[in-house]
């Protein structure tokens, strides 16, 4: 009788929305986390009104940003993409931004940081990592979207060309992929009379 209630409670967390990825998988040994350490991978914990400072201070590029979270799995697995993304492009023509919705208003927003930012370690994302330091309900509410992972695409003069999001995707095939963000950043790069759009050299 024990084991047949242990065998529901484990069939009941494993649909659960809200459980964390370090709830379901052990985190990765301080060793592995040294070992992907990249000094040049940061992260910055910013209120809401900071993302958008961000997202203004890099006016005249073509902008980037990936809302995330390491509670959503689909949003780890596409992730490369946006560093990929980074390093396509040179620095003046595009800026990528991570946003983590991690924090959820338990405790302070520094107890999520180190798992945020071994993720982005291992990710190698020397691009704009940001943390959020008003919980992601209230983040959702600003930025007017119900889940992550979406992806904001603005001109160079800072307007939001497009947002990527699944809220209206009823099947996998449905979801947006980073083949549409890329189309659309490589129009906005050929718009007016900024650089080019040209690619830098493979490595």
């Amino acid at each position: 009788m024990l084991r047949a209630r242990f065998l529901l409670l484990s069939l009941c967390c494993l649909g659960c929305g809200q459980a964390k990825i370090s709830e379901v998988a052990p985190p990765a040994s301080s060793s592995a986390t040294a070992s992907t350490k990249n000094d040049d991978v940061k992260l910055t914990i910013v209120s809401y009104d900071g993302v958008i400072e961000h997202i203004a201070a890099n006016r005249g590029k073509v902008v980037v940003m990936d809302a995330w979270s390491t509670s959503c799995p689909p949003c780890m697995k596409e992730f490369h993409n946006l560093v990929d993304l980074h390093r396509q492009y040179k620095p003046e023509q595009l800026a990528c931004i991570s946003l983590s919705f991690d924090y959820e208003g338990l405790g302070k927003p520094e107890e999520v940081q180190d798992r945020v930012l071994d993720f982005l370690q291992s990710q190698r994302a020397t691009l704009d990592n940001l943390l959020s330091n008003e919980e992601s309900d209230v983040l959702y509410r600003k930025f007017k979207l119900a889940a992550v992972p979406a992806v904001f695409v603005y001109d160079r003069e800072g307007k939001l060309r497009q947002r990527f999001d699944n809220e209206q995707t009823k099947t996998k095939a449905e979801a947006f992929t980073y083949e549409q963000v890329q189309q659309l950043v490589t129009e906005l790069l050929a718009e007016g009379d900024g650089p080019s759009a040209t690619a830098k050299e493979a490595k």
